[in-house]
Parts: C-alpha cells; structure tokens; sequence
C-alpha cells in the first residue's frame, strides 16, 4: 500500500510533486496542455531515470540521476542504467484532460505506475492531481521503446530489466478512452 499520500484514481504509485510556473498558464488562466505533456515527462525523468544518464552533467542528484521520490514505491533504475548503450524513445502518449489545472503556488502531484511490460517497450501511466488527492486533472500514458543505438532497431529488455519492472508493474490508470 502507499506511503501515506492519496490519489483519487490509484492505490500504490509513486509521487513527484513539481512545481508550476507563471509562464505555464495560457490565456484561459489555466496549464496549457502542452505543458501538462511536459510535466509528465520531468516526473518520468525524476522518478525513472535520466535517459541520458551516460551523457548527463556529473551534478545530477541521486544514482543515475534519480531524485528521491516524494513519496510511494520506488521504481527500478532500467531506463537509466540501460543510457548507455540504449534509446528510450516515446512511442505514444495517449493523454486526457479531466479538468482544467489553475496556477497556483506550491506543487502539484504527478503520480506514476509502470502499467505494462513488453519484450521492447514499457508503459508508463500517470495521473495529475493535487497534492491532497481530491481532484485529478489529467489521465495519461505513455509507451516507451527501448531502441539499441549501435542498430537504430528496437531491443529486447533483458530478463533482468523485465523481472525488475514487472516487480513495480500496476493495474492501468482509468483512461476512459482505453485501447485496451
């Protein structure tokens, strides 16, 4: 069960809580959806792994440039430990906006899962909400590749790296337009 945080739409997550900017707001007074992708993605990051860890600038915090999450299970370094030698590409993003998301100073809660392991790619489910757990703004997942660099071809997860992620792996967030 989770560490003490709520989440209107999930049980066991982990949490990123990220903090809007002024220049986030679009005309309406609300976060701009393009900007909601953006902040699924900075939680990815944070609570996943850089991507890029091999080439990442020597200052970035925690083992393969993971922050601590804010709070809820940790979830395996695989995408970071596979920078090296691997590109971990965005293959989709299904995405839905539930209500909009006011500025406001003080953070707002990205909650993560690992929903689906497959021999190449994993997905990754999300939900934005507010920090206390009684609102959820966006539903979202994202399919990640795993693509080896040396062939530009798609690559097969280790044994590994699967048992590793399928340790974490979550029913799907409710997405009301689910492809599955």
């Amino acid at each position: 069960m989770h560490s003490g945080a709520t989440d209107p739409l999930l049980d066991d997550f982990t949490r990123v809580l990220l903090e809007l900017r002024w220049g986030d707001m679009d005309a309406y007074g609300h976060v701009n959806n393009v900007t909601q992708l953006r902040l699924l993605e900075e939680a990815r990051v944070r609570a996943l792994g850089s991507p890029t860890h091999s080439s990442d600038a020597p200052t970035t915090p925690g083992l393969y440039g993971i922050a601590e999450p804010i709070s809820g299970a940790e979830i395996p370094a695989v995408f970071a430990a596979a920078s090296a030698t691997t590109e971990l590409l965005v293959a989709s993003h299904s995405i839905e906006y539930r209500a909009p998301i006011p500025y406001r100073t003080g953070p707002i809660a990205v909650d993560l899962i690992v929903s689906e392991v497959k021999p190449a790619s994993v997905t990754v489910g999300y939900v934005i909400c507010e920090p206390d757990g009684s609102r959820a703004y966006t539903v979202a997942e994202t399919v990640i590749v795993f693509i080896d660099r040396a062939s530009g071809r798609p690559r097969r997860l280790s044994e590994s790296e699967i048992d590793a992620m399928e340790s974490v792996l979550r029913p799907s967030v409710p997405l009301r337009s689910s492809r599955r």
